[in-house]
């Protein structure tokens, strides 16, 4: 078991009588999420636990129940196509996995069933034991189903949750919605933060252009609104009744750069509400927030991402001075383990001992306040969500492609030679969920290479995506 003062914001709900989650099927008090996630791994020894996890209680619980049992979820997006699952599976061998029950896997039989899921045993032995500060494994590129992970420990959980409840002003009568997947760091610390300061979560599925959103927003009088840039440039073509203005509280920004005429849009638009809207920043290797930009600065430090949570410091990693330009170094107790990508590495220590090097290029004021200045090349941001283009390039050259794959924002290009672009694309939809809209194709004689032979992304960044 896990100690409680390493899950401190689990500590006292069993005695709850207070909502945690409203779902479709009724209300959920904290005395019952905790009574139905302790009695989902009771008695089991400790492992991996694989969760294919959708907007449900059920994933909740489920997540709640490894975590409070001492397990070790795996958070894994339930519309993973069938052979990125079956390879992240593979390659983490899961003493357990809970999934919806039209799933059968390999090597595993179904041991008890919760909701509309099952909780599935793996027939044979797995790997070794996990490591005993490990909490969490969190997929760095959650729709490709590229099987990297980075390593989060219960105090980089529990540190970070405390930041961010600190500067949100959280309290037990805040209402959160589940717009964000839990699979997805963001989402997650959602959910983190509204369990930790005994808030409610309404659970839906619906999208930000449903009416049954707005109109559940409003019956159910939700106060806070957490989306990633893709939702905000949907919104700015609404308008958000009184009803919805009246009782928001809080709105938050992160998961990639917004245009800085949406944010002073936003900016305006809830300010002139009185409500607080904050841009934040941060990397799943962070837990997943490294910085925030207040209301109260948002207009004097515009374009800024904000200065550091409270746990943690920023520097220039070249110099390590507080002020200047250079890739970012984060300091803070929030800073993951490190990075897994089979079963042997989640019986590995802290590696990077509370030292992250973004990989953004920033520079930092006088303030203390960072503003991003470039991104790392091969990861882009596809509706909020990080995508590891050199992995999806991987797949397809594995799959007989001679491609190159570049990209940037919401936007996937694949170069290829003179081949089947069916094929291709039927290789793309068997391996990633990707929206059809997001991905272009494009045939050229040669694939681009540089003088050193090695792939041309700079270039053919310039030349096909502007």
């Amino acid at each position: 078991m896990v100690s409680r003062s390493e899950t401190w914001f689990w500590e006292g709900a069993e005695t709850l009588t207070a909502p945690a989650l409203l779902t479709p099927a009724g209300a959920l008090s904290y005395a019952d999420l905790t009574t139905q996630a302790d009695a989902l791994f009771a008695g089991l020894p400790r492992g991996l636990v694989a969760i294919l996890c959708d907007k449900t209680a059920t994933t909740i619980i489920a997540y709640l129940g490894a975590l409070r049992a001492g397990q070790v979820p795996l958070l894994l997006d339930a519309d993973l196509q069938p052979t990125p699952l079956a390879r992240t599976i593979s390659a983490y061998a899961p003493e357990f996995v809970v999934a919806p029950s039209a799933v059968s896997l390999d090597g595993y039989s179904p041991l008890k069933t919760i909701g509309g899921a099952s909780v599935l045993c793996a027939e044979t032995a797995s790997g070794p034991a996990p490591h005993s500060d490990l909490a969490l494994l969190l997929p760095t590129s959650g729709s490709t189903g590229d099987p990297k992970c980075v390593r989060l420990s219960h105090r980089a959980i529990d540190s970070c949750t405390r930041a961010i409840c600190d500067y949100l002003a959280m309290a037990p009568e805040r209402r959160t919605v589940s717009l964000l997947p839990f699979h997805y760091s963001y989402g997650l610390s959602v959910l983190n933060i509204t369990l930790a300061s005994r808030a409610s979560m309404v659970i839906t599925d619906a999208s930000v252009l449903s009416r049954d959103l707005w109109a559940l927003v409003e019956a159910e009088g939700i106060t806070d609104f957490s989306g990633v840039p893709f939702m905000f440039e949907t919104l700015r073509r609404m308008r958000f009744s009184q009803d919805v203005l009246e009782t928001l509280r809080c709105v938050t920004q992160a998961g990639g750069r917004l245009d800085p005429k949406l944010t002073r849009h936003f900016r305006t638009l809830f300010s002139q509400a009185r409500i607080p809207y904050f841009t934040m920043y941060g990397q799943t290797e962070a837990a997943p927030r490294i910085s925030y930009l207040s209301p109260e600065m948002a207009e004097e430090k515009e374009g800024s991402v904000g200065i550091p949570i409270s746990c943690g410091t920023a520097e220039i990693a070249e110099t390590g001075a507080a002020t200047g330009e250079g890739e970012l170094l984060y300091r803070g107790p929030n800073v993951c383990m490190g990075y897994a990508r089979s079963r042997a590495d989640v019986a590995l220590g802290d590696m990077l001992e509370g030292a992250l090097l973004t990989g953004d290029h920033v520079s930092i004021d006088a303030d203390g306040y960072i503003t991003i200045v470039g991104r790392r090349a091969r990861f882009i941001k596809v509706h909020g969500i990080s995508v590891n283009l050199d992995h999806v390039e991987t797949v397809l050259k594995a799959a007989g492609h001679s491609a190159l794959v570049v990209g940037k924002e919401n936007r996937v290009l694949v170069l290829h030679t003179p081949a089947d672009t069916d094929r291709l694309a039927a290789t793309m939809v068997e391996n990633f969920t990707f929206h059809p809209s997001v991905v272009r194709y494009t045939e050229v004689v040669e694939l681009p290479l540089t003088a050193s032979g090695k792939p041309d992304y700079a270039g053919a960044s310039a030349a096909h995506l502007g």
